[in-house]
């Protein structure tokens, strides 16, 4: 096997095995969430299908997609996550980001829909995250949502992770373990805010 087959080879059971750890881990459910991976040499990405729970991901399922979005492997046959438009967007923005995750985790969802910055509520959020801005809302798969996630981006440079309006949260880093623990992170700084707001003093 070459050297970049062996590294495809990895990413594929790394890929798996972080869609598999956001599930169980209650940072999404259903068939929802979408994850995705830039291979060494940045001009290729390993992303999650559409229609396949992060639950049973095998690293089969992993697509490899060019930036553009052209399909350069599908070992399964299935289609492409139908957020790809905006993990694209996120690696042309930023050439800094190897990973992109995108979860659905309840608490941060929930002070997405308040359209607001989330609360860094603890000091190591405010240490690991800096900020966590929110972006509009836009249907899922749509090009108004690839447009904001963009915006997003691009408005906050260096940002780790943002809240998306009535949606979810998107986390970016240089690889998939350090985008995954982001995504946790800002879950449990959800949480935390939300316990916070919700203590009554006396």
């Amino acid at each position: 096997m070459s050297a970049a087959a062996e590294a495809i080879s990895a990413l594929r059971t790394e890929l798996a095995d972080y869609g598999r750890r956001a599930f169980h881990r209650g940072l999404t459910s259903g068939v929802g969430g979408n994850m995705s991976a830039r291979l060494p040499g940045g001009d290729a990405v390993l992303i999650t299908p559409t229609g396949v729970s992060l639950a049973e991901l095998a690293p089969e399922d992993g697509l490899l997609v060019d930036l553009d979005g052209s399909v350069l492997e599908n070992p399964m046959g299935w289609r492409p996550s139908m957020e790809t438009g905006f993990h694209l967007a996120c690696y042309k923005a930023r050439s800094d980001v190897g990973a992109v995750v995108h979860l659905h985790p309840p608490y941060a969802t929930a002070w997405s829909n308040r359209g607001l910055p989330l609360p860094l509520a603890t000091v190591s959020a405010r240490h690991l995250l800096g900020e966590v801005p929110c972006i509009e809302c836009a249907m899922p798969g749509s090009q108004e949502l690839c447009d904001f996630v963009t915006e997003g981006v691009r408005r906050y440079p260096g940002v780790k992770a943002l809240l998306m309006k009535e949606h979810g949260i998107l986390a970016l880093a240089q690889d998939l373990k350090a985008a995954y623990y982001t995504a946790d992170i800002v879950e449990d700084t959800a949480k935390v805010a939300f316990i916070t707001a919700n203590i009554r003093e006396g």
